[in-house]
C-alpha cells in the first residue's frame, strides 16, 4: 500500500515537473533526473527516520512491559493484568540474580560513574541477556547493581552467564543466585540482598555465589548470642594490630608459615611469635584444628560486623 502510493507520487510528480521544463529534450531530461534525486533523497530520509521512531517506541514499550511484569514479580502482586495486556508470560520458575556492580578502584567518584558509565553497562548487560535467552529477561539496574530474573529453563549454567555478563559490562561482577517460583520472588530477593552484602563485607572475589556456598558464613553472622561470643574472641587483638594483620594473611595464606613471612617482611620467626602471643591473648592456638576454627569464625564475624553496612541491592 504505502509502496504503492511512493510509486504513483513518484510518477505524477515526475510527470508534472517534465511537462514544465523549456528546454531541449536533454536538458528536460537532466532537471527531471535531478528533481528525481532530490525527491527519493526526501523520501528515503522520511522512511529512515520513521522506522526509527517506530523501533525506538517499540523497545520503549517493550522495556516498560518488562518493567511493569518485573515491579508485580518482585512484590508479590498478581501479574494477571500485565500478562494480559502485553502477552508476556510468567514462567514456573525463574532463576533470581542479585548483582552488585564494582565502585571504580582508581579514586574516581562514585557520581561519576553513574554518569559516565552506568547507563552504558546496563545497556549491554541487557543486550547480553537478550542474546542468551530466548525468552527475554526482567531485569532491574542502576549503578549499584540489581536484580535480574530468567526462567529457569532458560539457563543452565549460570556461572558462565555471568561472566558474558561481566565481559558485557567491562567489569568483574559479584552476584548471588537462587531458584524461585514467582510467589517466592519476594522472599528470595530479600535473602539473595543479605548474601550479596556478606559477601562484600567478608571480601569475598568477584564471582557467583549460592547460599550453598557460604551457608556457614551466613549463619555465624545472624543475629544470636553465639555471633556476639565470636566477635568477642577478638577483642584482645583491637590494641595489636600487626598481630591482627598476621592473623589475617596467615589463615589467608592457608596456614603457611614462609608465604606469611615473605608477605609480611619478617622471619619465620616472628611469625611463630606472633603466633603464640594470638594463642596467649584469646585462648585460642591458630594452630590446632579446634583454635582455628573459632578464630576464623570470629573474624567471619568481625569483618560481617564491622565492614561497610551499606546494602547494594536495588530493586
Amino acid at each position: 500500500m504505502i509502496d504503492r502510493a511512493i510509486d504513483r507520487g513518484f510518477a505524477t510528480s515526475l510527470e508534472l515537473f517534465a511537462s514544465n521544463v523549456v528546454g531541449t529534450d536533454e536538458q528536460k531530461l537532466t532537471v527531471v533526473r535531478q528533481l528525481a534525486t532530490e525527491m527519493l533523497d526526501s523520501v528515503t530520509a522520511a522512511i529512515s527516520l520513521a522506522y526509527s521512531d517506530h523501533l525506538e517506541a517499540e523497545v520503549i514499550e517493550d522495556q516498560r512491559t518488562r518493567n511493569a511484569l518485573l515491579v508485580a514479580l518482585l512484590a508479590g502482586q498478581d501479574t494477571s493484568t500485565v500478562t494480559r495486556c502485553s502477552g508476556f508470560e510468567v514462567a514456573d520458575s525463574y532463576s533470581v540474580l542479585a548483582i552488585h556492580f564494582p565502585s571504580r578502584s582508581d579514586g574516581e567518584s562514585e557520581a561519576l560513574l553513574t554518569q559516565m558509565d552506568v547507563r552504558r553497562m546496563i545497556r549491554n548487560i541487557r543486550a547480553a541477556l537478550d542474546r542468551h535467552a530466548t525468552v527475554r529477561a526482567l531485569s532491574r539496574l542502576d549503578v549499584r547493581g540489581g536484580v535480574i530474573l530468567i526462567p529457569s529453563d532458560e539457563t543452565r549454567d549460570l556461572d558462565a552467564l555471568l561472566a558474558v555478563l561481566s565481559g558485557a559490562a567491562g567489569v568483574d561482577l559479584t552476584a548471588t543466585c537462587a531458584q524461585a517460583t514467582p510467589a517466592r520472588i519476594p522472599e528470595t530477593v530479600d535473602q539473595l540482598g543479605e548474601l550479596l552484602d556478606l559477601v562484600r563485607r567478608i571480601q569475598r572475589p568477584p564471582g557467583l555465589f549460592r547460599f550453598a556456598d557460604l551457608a556457614v558464613e551466613y549463619q555465624l553472622t545472624r543475629p544470636s548470642a553465639v555471633r556476639r561470643h565470636l566477635d568477642a574472641i577478638l577483642n584482645p587483638l583491637d590494641d595489636h594490630p600487626i598481630l591482627m594483620e598476621t592473623l589475617c594473611t596467615h589463615l589467608a595464606n592457608n596456614l603457611n608459615r614462609r608465604r606469611t613471612a615473605r608477605q609480611l617482611s619478617v622471619h619465620m620467626n616472628t611469625i611463630d611469635y606472633r603466633l603464640k602471643s594470638i594463642r596467649k591473648l584469646t585462648g585460642f592456638d591458630p594452630s590446632s584444628a579446634d583454635g582455628l576454627w573459632y578464630l576464623q569464625s570470629a573474624l567471619v564475624v568481625r569483618k560481617a560486623n564491622y565492614h561497610d553496612t551499606e546494602s547494594t541491592l536495588s530493586i
